[in-house]
């Protein structure tokens, strides 16, 4: 019995050294379909809608993602050595809301593969976020998400299910709102474009929580709670994702479809955050 004990634990410490879950492993699935993008021109268009932008109560936002290169072509940033893309946000001049970004592999840049999600006053400027900066393998998924507490002024960011970073957005005046620019995944101005795939998405008009966060990765379990905007990606052909709970349907350019099983990325890292 007490051998068996000690296995347990051992395993369960082994998956917190991998930064997953215990258990997770045994539930959690990589998309087997998705859209593929570029990074040179490919991107996804959702009209705007205040469903998809910040609420009184905040937002969640869940992504299954597959960085294809550790570089990106077209990035954007002021320093070489700290350049990034955008893969997937809402935003534009004077109507920013949030973002997912994904630094370019730049040696010996501070910020290698750093994978961050950041809120925005819709003037723009210096945003808030958080990150989490592992080793990345090309052509391993990973589900990130992305939250927005108005109640605490919280910015949090998730990797695997797990919790990497939270940072407040107090110090932002005015505070994040509702902007009038459209939701795009694989770029968000089309400054900037991601390669690689992007599965599954999720979309919550409030902060999910941390059991809720960890049960979406472990189970595939979807809260219902909230939900305002689910993608499937599981169309396989065509130019259009469907929402499947509303009707915030998106626009391909450029974008093709993908098929076929992939492992799951894993390893921890630093992470943090700050405005």
């Amino acid at each position: 019995m007490r051998d068996g004990l000690v296995r347990l634990a051992a395993l369960a410490a082994s998956f917190i050294l991998l930064g997953l879950p215990a258990g997770a492993e045994a539930g959690a699935t990589a998309p087997a379909v998705y859209l593929t993008f570029n990074g040179i021109d490919n991107y996804v268009e959702v009209p705007s809608s205040p469903q998809l932008s910040l609420s009184s109560a905040g937002l969640t936002i869940a992504v299954w993602m597959r960085p294809d290169s550790l570089t990106f072509t077209k990035t954007e940033g002021s320093l070489a050595s700290q350049q990034y893309v955008h893969w997937f946000g809402k935003g534009q001049d004077s109507q920013q809301e949030f973002t997912f970004r994904m630094y370019s592999l730049t040696q010996p840049g501070p910020r290698q593969n750093r994978i961050s999600f950041y809120a925005f006053k819709l003037e723009g400027g210096r945003g808030c976020g958080s990150y989490f900066q592992d080793p990345i393998k090309p052509g391993q998924w990973l589900q990130v998400v992305g939250v927005v507490d108005q109640s605490v002024s919280m910015v949090s960011i998730y990797k695997n299910g797990q919790l990497r970073h939270s940072d407040s957005y107090a110090s932002l005046t005015p505070a994040p709102q509702p902007g009038s620019a459209p939701l795009r995944i694989g770029s968000k101005d089309l400054s900037s474009y991601f390669k690689g795939a992007i599965g599954p998405i999720w979309i919550w008009n409030r902060p999910l929580s941390a059991s809720e966060i960890g049960g979406l990765f472990s189970s595939g379990t979807v809260p219902q709670r909230g939900l305002v905007a689910a993608y499937p990606m599981n169309e396989g052909t065509g130019t259009t994702i469907h929402d499947s709970v509303g009707n915030h349907n998106g626009s391909i350019s450029g974008a093709t479809w993908g098929q076929g099983s992939g492992s799951i990325g894993a390893g921890g890292g630093q992470s943090g955050g700050g405005c």
